[in-house]
């Protein structure tokens, strides 16, 4: 409780008293506020003795508070312990959805209060945000892009998304849009499922574009998986909006950084996320396997093509940073060896890259909430925003770590974790 306050006019409700606080717009911290919060939003943000008559109050003084974190790349059905995708798949939906929802859970006491997943099977994130909406289940904001579109034996096959031709990737994308999906993803190059090609495109130029004509039709963005630079390049054409990953990736499976390619990414204004995290995280454990005898022919040929994979990524992104070019946070948790409650560490990483620990927080708050068109909604910690905050006990800024385990947790201005 407050000893001494002076008490103002508005409605009694929560007062959130805070101490250091980071905005989450990229501005340096502040010091010392009161946060009005009613109806699930902030509503009021005043001098921190100006606590409104009969509010209750949450005392975070001792605390750094900023904005529930946004994971911008996730794959939430999926389990994250290394269970190989194809396998994972066969699975019945009831436990594609099961998972879905304990990631989920595990996202928002990790303090993450908002995912934006790029790819499930089916309808069934949508069910789930139907779930978390109608208040059946707890759980994070969801920003979803439903069944990726990807060509016939193409990258996320399982998912449901197989489309061929301009005119098949407008009708697909024109279905995503109607069943729910707030944009549009497409796989422009294979990736990490068997039997495809992540060094080469996948659609051609008028696929791309059909797809990502509907989307910005009604106001949609549209991002585009992109592992070789030849996909960067007809995504860039194309007009989309986010690039996901921007590896690089020549035709011989090496990495090589294209200085030309990255400016026209800043040329035109796009978002790039990198997803460090899963690749660090794969090449620890594949590094394992293969010390320990036990890798599969691929995971051994990774290591043996490409024993610097890690260090590549974070240099991609170091020039990109070095470029302007946006950099938001996404750890696509689910995929391979990447969980939901360790999202701190993908800021971490971006640290690495040589993004300021405040710039890393703003790639995972302000910055991401852009990217899911939510600007205004989620991501600050300004008046009129949704009530998602956490409290952590020690600075991020002098250590990242810091973030990996929140005092407490407001989503929606509810408290859903409390570990004072």
């Amino acid at each position: 409780m407050v000893a001494t306050a002076r008490h103002s006019s508005p409605p009694p409700g929560l007062t959130v008293l805070v101490g250091q606080w980071i905005d989450g717009t990229g501005a340096e911290p502040k010091r010392g506020a009161a946060l009005t919060v009613a109806g699930g939003h902030i509503t009021r943000i005043a001098g921190a003795d100006d606590v409104p008559r009969g509010a209750d109050v949450l005392d975070l003084r001792e605390y750094t508070v900023l904005p529930g974190l946004i994971n911008a790349h996730v794959h939430t059905m999926l389990p994250g312990d290394g269970t190989p995708f194809l396998e994972w798949m066969a699975l019945p939906d009831e436990v594609l959805l099961l998972q879905a929802y304990a990631n989920a859970r595990d996202s928002l006491a990790a303090g993450v209060t908002t995912l934006r997943d790029c790819g499930g099977k089916g309808q069934l994130m949508f069910r789930l945000r139907d779930a978390i909406r109608r208040g059946v289940v707890e759980g994070p904001r969801l920003v979803l892009g439903g069944r990726p579109l990807t060509i016939t034996g193409g990258h996320c096959r399982p998912f449901g998304g197989e489309v061929d031709g301009a005119e098949g990737m407008r009708y697909a994308a024109r279905q995503m849009l109607a069943e729910g999906a707030d944009f549009v993803k497409i796989m422009a190059s294979g990736g990490g499922t068997p039997g495809t090609y992540s060094q080469f495109p996948s659609f051609d130029l008028d696929e791309l574009r059909a797809a990502i004509h509907e989307a910005h039709k009604i106001g949609k963005l549209a991002s585009c998986h992109c592992i070789a630079s030849s996909s960067i390049a007809l995504a860039l054409d194309a007009g989309a909006d986010v690039i996901e990953h921007a590896m690089f990736m020549a035709p011989d499976t090496t990495w090589q950084y294209d200085e030309a390619l990255a400016q026209r990414i800043a040329d035109a204004g796009v978002i790039v996320c990198p997803t460090l995290q899963t690749g660090a995280d794969s090449m620890k454990m594949m590094r394992e396997r293969v010390a320990a005898g036990i890798a599969t022919p691929d995971e051994a040929h990774i290591i043996a093509v490409t024993p610097n994979r890690t260090e590549d990524n974070l240099s991609n992104s170091r020039f990109l940073h070095e470029l302007g070019i946006p950099l938001i946070a996404g750890s696509d948790a689910g995929w391979r060896y990447t969980g939901f409650d360790d999202f701190w560490e993908e800021l971490a990483l971006l640290a690495r890259a040589g993004l300021t620990p405040l710039e890393a927080i703003h790639a995972a708050t302000g910055l991401a909430a852009t990217a899911c068109q939510l600007d205004g909604v989620v991501g600050t910690l300004v008046e009129g925003c949704a009530a998602d905050l956490i409290a952590v006990a020690h600075s991020p800024l002098d250590d990242l770590a810091h973030l990996a385990r929140p005092a407490v947790v407001l989503h929606d201005g509810a408290i859903t974790a409390d570990r004072r």
